[in-house]
């Protein structure tokens, strides 16, 4: 029988280091999702503009995917996930580049940029073609 050395105040030590590997463990694996194939962490940054709009995601697939905004020097900043049948919106900037990231079982598609071309909102709808394997894109007043 395993006995655990206990802590002066009778808790078992071993209670505490296996929450700790969990927790890493659970770090562990969102950060791979995040860098996972797909979008990688580098892309041509957003253009500088100070022209307000928006852009809104619509996830029109069977998986989550995740959005991101490529900041000025073109480095991915994580926005959140879009789950199926959602539409999530930013306000944002003219030009200002984003991509989307979708995650299925075995791998990770990356569509974009994606950007307002002007003031009016760019909405894409994002859509998965199994028979090709890629992300199909409808995007009204987006430049994509």
């Amino acid at each position: 029988m395993m006995r655990c050395r206990q802590e002066p105040w009778g808790r078992p030590i071993m209670k505490r280091y296996l929450l700790g590997a969990v927790v890493v463990s659970i770090v562990a694996f969102q950060a791979s999702l995040a860098s996972a194939g797909g979008c990688g962490d580098m892309k041509p940054p957003s253009l500088e503009t100070n022209i307000p709009t928006g852009v809104r995601f619509t996830n029109d697939t069977n998986s989550i995917i995740r959005i991101y905004w490529s900041d000025f020097d073109g480095q991915l900043k994580d926005y959140g996930l879009v789950q199926p049948e959602e539409t999530v919106g930013f306000k944002t900037y003219v030009h200002h580049r984003w991509y989307a990231e979708l995650y299925m079982s075995d791998e990770a598609l990356c569509a974009g940029p994606i950007s307002a071309p002007d003031t009016e909102t760019c909405d894409m709808r994002l859509m998965f073609d199994g028979e090709r394997g890629m992300i199909d894109m409808d995007g009204g007043y987006c430049d994509y």
